[in-house]
């Protein structure tokens, strides 16, 4: 691929320019603080870690949408039923989106090219926000951020709705035919984006305008996948490129890659969009990952299904804060084509001869026992609470330490990452352990994380230098006035 080819396609991405060292483009959210405890309740707020919950809820989410009255793609454009949409937020995206949707008109390109640019022109929009309300805080300017700051949902809203109003419009005929495929080009471009289920509402103006007009543009509207997708995983085992090819509006099939984060227990999409190969992709993927996390990785089929729903992004989920332009280009796309990735069969290994979907409840006992036995081994003699451990009741036990140790470690939301390890997650798991227990409770917790990375590090078969990087962030972590990088 020459330079000019690359700069092209990862414009369209959440990755850096690749002569740029380690492009990672986004900071993890850290785990919010707890009440600081003894022993844990067990219940941990977070979406269901069953894809197939997860499916269903989103599915009657959809049917609940398309319930609320009956559909018509032109009574719609008054709003998304039953949400409560700030007008003083929605006034200001749709004031940001005009200006946009005319020059995007004017410019009379392709769907591809509409697709793309439209992307980036939200990322635009929504970072140039931002970098308003943090200057006029930084001022000192007191600012009530949820009356006028709209959320992604919300500008794509109002993109969509203006998109259609004017591919309606265009329908009774303007001065120049142009401007009139130019309009409903930009119709289709918008259909390809916006997530289920609020893609309705495009897709039926399309259908509706496409039956209206014979001089319709013939460009796909079509985005499902067009063969299986494939994955690769770091060195440690946590950070995830997924890449399917996918329908184009014009010309061949497009591979879009989504590059994932689950270090912090939860998945987050860190860099996304569209490439023309697999191979470039996966290029793309590497220069993000870095070199050494990078070494041992390469493209292969799905080999479970379970673990790539859980960790593809999903509609309706809130942007964090922290995004990059990059990101919030492909807030809404990534999401979309994850959905139509799900519903195909071409995810992954969905016979039932891949890995069993794990919970928590099949996870845990396990993984404690293998510990606790791996520690017996290879520390005989040495005890998890220490005789002088402070107790003003029931005195803490060994097992209990072990418990609050999975608790910590492993996700309900992903279980099957409960074997990895990297810097990052030692960084994270320290600082959770922090925030949940007191500080002597802390300490014990602590005290066995280099056993715990040397123990997973050796169970993964990790190379020896990325190896020697856990074990040397866990020795730090052991340490209570120890700072870590929560990125390492």
């Amino acid at each position: 691929m020459n330079t000019a080819d690359n700069s092209v396609a990862l414009s369209l991405v959440g990755f850096a320019d690749p002569t740029a060292t380690r492009p990672y483009t986004r900071t993890v959210p850290k785990p919010k603080p707890r009440k600081k405890k003894h022993a844990h309740s067990h219940a941990k707020a977070s979406r269901s870690g069953n894809p197939a919950v997860r499916r269903a809820e989103e599915e009657a989410a959809q049917e609940r949408a398309l319930a609320r009255s009956e559909w018509s793609w032109a009574n719609s454009f008054t709003g998304f039923p039953e949400e409560e949409i700030d007008q003083e937020a929605m006034d200001n995206a749709k004031a940001d989106a005009e200006p946009v949707i005319a020059e995007l008109v004017a410019a009379d390109m392709p769907v591809s090219w509409l697709e793309d640019e439209l992307c980036r022109r939200l990322g635009r929009a929504l970072t140039a926000q931002n970098a308003r309300h943090a200057a006029q805080l930084a001022s000192g300017e007191v600012l009530v951020l949820d009356q006028d700051t709209y959320s992604p949902g919300q500008l794509m809203d109002a993109f969509a709705e203006e998109i259609a109003l004017e591919a309606v419009r265009a329908i009774a005929g303007v001065d120049d035919p142009e401007e009139q495929q130019s309009r409903w080009r930009l119709l289709l471009a918008v259909a390809r984006i916006v997530p289920y289920p609020d893609a309705r509402i495009p897709i039926g103006a399309v259908e509706d305008v496409r039956n209206s007009v014979v001089q319709f543009p013939d460009a796909s509207m079509v985005t499902t996948p067009t063969g299986p997708a494939l994955w690769c995983r770091d060195v440690f085992g946590t950070r995830f490129g997924i890449t399917a090819p996918f329908t184009a509006p014009e010309g061949p099939d497009r591979w879009y890659l989504w590059d994932i984060d689950a270090c912090s227990g939860e998945a987050y999409t860190v860099g996304a969009g569209y490439f023309p190969t697999s191979a470039q992709a996966f290029s793309a993927w590497q220069e993000a990952v870095g070199p050494d996390a990078a070494a041992r990785s390469h493209l292969e089929p799905i080999s479970d299904a379970d673990l790539a729903d859980r960790i593809l992004p999903l509609a309706g989920e809130l942007d964090l804060g922290g995004e990059s332009e990059s990101q919030y280009a492909e807030f809404h796309r990534c999401r979309r084509l994850a959905h139509e990735l799900r519903v195909s069969e071409l995810r992954g290994d969905t016979t039932g001869t891949g890995p069993a979907p794990q919970g928590p409840e099949t996870v845990n006992d396990p993984w404690i026992a293998e510990f606790a036995n791996w520690r017996a081994k290879h520390r005989p003699g040495q005890k998890v609470v220490p005789d002088d451990f402070p107790s003003d009741g029931e005195p803490l036990t060994d097992d209990q330490v072990y418990d609050e140790l999975a608790f910590i470690w492993i996700s309900d939301e992903i279980p099957g990452l409960a074997h990895t390890c990297s810097p990052h997650r030692i960084a994270l798991t320290s600082r959770s352990i922090g925030d949940l227990y007191d500080t002597e409770t802390a300490d014990v917790l602590r005290r066995l994380l280099p056993d715990l990375a040397t123990w997973l590090a050796e169970r993964a078969a990790l190379p020896p230098h990325a190896a020697d990087r856990v074990r040397a962030c866990a020795e730090r972590a052991a340490r209570s006035d120890a700072e870590l990088d929560e990125h390492a």
